[in-house]
């Protein structure tokens, strides 16, 4: 199959490479992140990676879920880094390219979509747009950055269509896709130097700006637990820190956020 014609990656190569930087853009692919796990045995550590896929057959959610990736009208990109951090410095990472496409998204709609913790970003309550980021503990640590974007869908499958939505469909104009990742990659290299930097203050205040969820009464699923609160903040792990019903701080890692409807 051609390169999809909307996706130039000469253009993105040119403005966008590092030396060290290699790009992959397949036509179809089951999942971009699996593609980089099966790469990652053989690629040179020095190394950076992109892999851009026009369609996805397997996209990868969180906890499992399909990322619906119909072909030709979406962003499925994802980034292999080598951060200097621990497994349970990941939160961190999932920030940093949360915060990258919250900031690359809202250069295209007039509403800017909001954050919501851990991986999901939100126009008018419905995903546009999903981060699943996975370590990988090799000789030289890993972390592959998956991020899908719903970009020129008119619709979508009955169990996701209450639920998700497009740039087309909220703004009624056809997104050109490599621009959007041109400012998404651009905005994942500045966040992740930001990083390396030690500003991790800096990005949970940022991912702060980009979210209305705090001060919010939600529930949060964790497994088979359910733990109700108020959002207040992130903490320097970029955890979530909720004020349970007790009245007692809790900071959690990962879990299913839900708004608590008045």
């Amino acid at each position: 199959m051609p390169n999809s014609s909307d996706i130039d990656l000469a253009v993105l190569q040119n403005s966008l490479s590092p030396k060290n930087r290699k790009w992959h853009f397949l036509p179809e692919i089951d999942s971009t992140n699996a593609e980089i796990t099966r790469l990652l045995p053989s690629h040179p550590p020095e190394e950076e990676l992109i892999v851009i896929a026009d369609y996805q057959t397997g996209g990868k959610g969180r906890s499992g879920r399909v990322w619906h990736s119909a072909p030709g009208t979406g962003i499925y990109l994802s980034m292999l880094i080598r951060p200097n951090l621990s497994p349970e410095q990941l939160p961190i990472v999932t920030l940093i390219a949360g915060l990258a496409t919250a900031i690359a998204v809202n250069e295209f709609i007039s509403k800017p979509a909001q954050l919501k913790w851990p991986n999901d970003l939100l126009l008018n309550n419905k995903k546009i747009a999903g981060v699943l980021c996975e370590y990988h503990a090799t000789e030289v640590p890993a972390v592959v950055i998956g991020i899908g974007i719903n970009v020129n869908q008119i619709q979508f499958p009955d169990d996701i269509k209450n639920i998700a939505t497009s740039l087309k469909l909220e703004s009624g104009l056809e997104t050109d896709r490599t621009t959007l990742i041109k400012q998404l990659v651009t905005q994942l290299d500045f966040q992740y130097t930001e990083l390396k930097n030690n500003k991790v203050q800096t990005i949970i205040d940022n991912w702060t700006r980009h979210s209305d969820l705090f001060g919010k009464s939600i529930s949060i699923n964790k497994g088979d637990q359910s733990i109700i609160g108020k959002a207040i903040r992130l903490d320097p792990l970029g955890r979530l820190v909720i004020l349970n019903e007790s009245g007692k701080e809790i900071a959690l890692d990962s879990g299913e956020v839900r708004i608590q409807r008045k």
